[in-house]
C-alpha cells in the first residue's frame, strides 16, 4: 500500500512540474504551431493547461538581429524607447532599475472591440557569456494602482532568450496569457498576432538603427 501511494505521489509531482513555469520552459520547442511569418520574423502558438485549470495561449516570436546581446537587454528596459517598439501602447514606465531586475508598467490602447488593458511586469535577467535569459511575470506594485475603465492583465508570464548565433543575435520572445472571456478568438487572434509582429519588427529596427 505504501509503495502504491508513493507511486501516485511521484506521478502527481511530475504532472505538477510539467505545467509549472520551469516545466514549460524546459520544452520550449514542443507542440508549437507556426501561425504567421513575415519579414524574417516567425510567430508560433500553443495552448496548454495552467495551474488555474484554464487553457492559456503561449506565443513565441523568433528572429535574428545584427546587434550585441547587451544592447538587446538595454532596449527592453529603456523607458524612452518603450513606446517606439511596443505597438498599441500609450504608457511605458520603467522603475526600480537594477542590473538584473526592474519593474515595467504598460498601458495598452487597443482597437475596438477589445477593451483597454494594462499590466505590471517584474523582470529578472540572468546573464551568461553566450546567452541572456530575461524572465517576466505579472505583479502588483503601489506605484501602479488599478485604473478605472482599464482591465488589469494579471495572469501573464514569459521570457526573452537572447543568444549568439553565427555572427548575429537570435531572439526568442515567449509570452503566456489566458484568453479573453468576453470576446471570441476569431476577433482577438488577428489583433494579437498583428500587434506582436509589428512590435517585434519595431524592436529589431531600433537595434539595427533603421
Amino acid at each position: 500500500m505504501r509503495g502504491g501511494r508513493l507511486k501516485v505521489l511521484i506521478i502527481a509531482l511530475n504532472f505538477a512540474f510539467a505545467f509549472s513555469g520551469y516545466g514549460r520552459y524546459a520544452t520550449d520547442t514542443a507542440d508549437f504551431v507556426l501561425v504567421k511569418s513575415a519579414k524574417g520574423i516567425d510567430l508560433y502558438e500553443r495552448w496548454q493547461m495552467v495551474a488555474s485549470g484554464e487553457l492559456a495561449r503561449e506565443v513565441k516570436a523568433v528572429f535574428t538581429v545584427a546587434a550585441e546581446m547587451g544592447e538587446v537587454a538595454s532596449v527592453i528596459k529603456n523607458e524612452a524607447l518603450g513606446l517606439e517598439w511596443n505597438k498599441s501602447t500609450k504608457v511605458y514606465n520603467v522603475e526600480l532599475v537594477e542590473y538584473d531586475g526592474w519593474i515595467c508598467y504598460l498601458l495598452y490602447d487597443l482597437p475596438w472591440p477589445v477593451s483597454n488593458q494594462d499590466c505590471v511586469l517584474k523582470y529578472n535577467a540572468h546573464y551568461q557569456p553566450d546567452k541572456i535569459n530575461i524572465y517576466f511575470h505579472g505583479t502588483d506594485h503601489p506605484l501602479f494602482p488599478l485604473r478605472e475603465g482599464v482591465d488589469r492583465i494579471q495572469d501573464v508570464k514569459g521570457k526573452w532568450v537572447i543568444t549568439k548565433s553565427e555572427g548575429d543575435i537570435k531572439i526568442e520572445y515567449y509570452i503566456t496569457t489566458t484568453p479573453s472571456k468576453t470576446l471570441p478568438r476569431w476577433i482577438t487572434d488577428p489583433i494579437i498576432r498583428s500587434n506582436l509582429m509589428e512590435t517585434m519588427r519595431a524592436f529589431r529596427n531600433i537595434l539595427e538603427g533603421d
